[in-house]
């Protein structure tokens, strides 16, 4: 009886709802979330190939040489057949398809020939390309660590020395130690290893030695290595000046007799009445070097 009053006031209230205009919207299911598909990155791939590269300049001690081989690099899926190369020095072949050389000094026509095959893998295994074959020509440059080149002659100054240095080149990657010279005139010997020498005007023996290292991996250095040459050096005498500055007495130097009194602009010479009274700024070699100078002669 309860459950039959229930329904009959269910029905009364929806009736009353609709005689008044309201509209009863249906029931709808709850908002589902959207799903959004995520595709996952390609994977990268490295081609399969072989480069053959530069070989590096190498730098090697005063009369020895350096062991140079193939620059191979080989990226992705990629096996070496073999590398060798052929190296000429002017027009003479100094290795033929070696896999590698001993160079000394010099500038070298290098050839480099790789063989190479590429594969592909499947269920384990691998499928191979044929063989294939790159080349590279290049120009390579085997670098004396140091070189001593000759001490140009210099000429000193009047009376004076002439300073003199080693002359010495130093490749890019070897270490200099140090650079020093010998001097000897005659049979005596005037300096001893020095980094420098002054030398009045005449003619010497010189013998530069130089110290260095090469390099004997990545970070690491030989041990060290000394290379000298000998050679004959002149210094010139300078010419002698025509005038000189006075003493601040009342004398000239020896050999510039004639005085300049810079004040007056006057010069005398030795015969000259004011000679003995003048105190000199500048001294002369000739009258003539003082009229060169813009001075006049004195009138006594």
């Amino acid at each position: 009886m309860k459950t039959l009053v229930m329904r009959w006031c269910a029905s009364v209230a929806a009736a009353s709802l609709l005689m008044g205009g309201a509209v009863v919207a249906p029931a709808t299911a709850a908002p589902q979330p959207t799903t959004v598909a995520v595709q996952a990155p390609a994977a990268t791939t490295t081609s399969s190939k072989l480069t053959i590269g530069t070989i590096a300049s190498p730098v090697v001690a005063v009369g020895g040489s350096a062991k140079v081989k193939p620059s191979i690099k080989l990226s992705g899926r990629t096996e070496l057949s073999s590398a060798k190369f052929t190296v000429k020095k002017g027009g003479k072949t100094v290795a033929s398809k070696a896999k590698s050389a001993s160079l000394k000094a010099g500038t070298y026509a290098v050839t480099t020939t790789a063989t190479y095959r590429t594969y592909s893998v499947k269920d384990g295994k691998k499928t191979y390309s044929a063989t294939k074959k790159s080349t590279k020509s290049q120009t390579l440059k085997v670098r004396t660590a140091v070189a001593i080149k000759k001490i140009a002659s210099k000429t000193a100054p009047y009376g004076k020395k002439a300073t003199i240095k080693p002359n010495v080149t130093v490749s890019k990657g070897a270490k200099l130690v140090s650079k020093t010279v010998t001097v000897k005139k005659g049979s005596k010997t005037l300096v001893t290893n020095k980094t420098s020498a002054a030398l009045k005007a005449g003619k010497y023996s010189v013998t530069t030695t130089v110290k260095y290292k090469v390099p004997a991996g990545k970070s690491s250095w030989s041990k060290t290595y000394t290379t000298s040459a000998k050679q004959s050096l002149t210094i010139k005498a300078g010419a002698k000046p025509s005038r000189v500055a006075g003493t601040g007495s009342f004398n000239c130097p020896k050999g510039y007799p004639v005085k300049g009194n810079a004040n007056s602009g006057i010069y005398h010479v030795p015969s000259g009445a004011y000679y003995s009274r003048t105190k000199p700024e500048e001294c002369f070699t000739t009258a003539a070097a003082a009229k060169k100078a813009g001075y006049r002669a004195s009138k006594r």
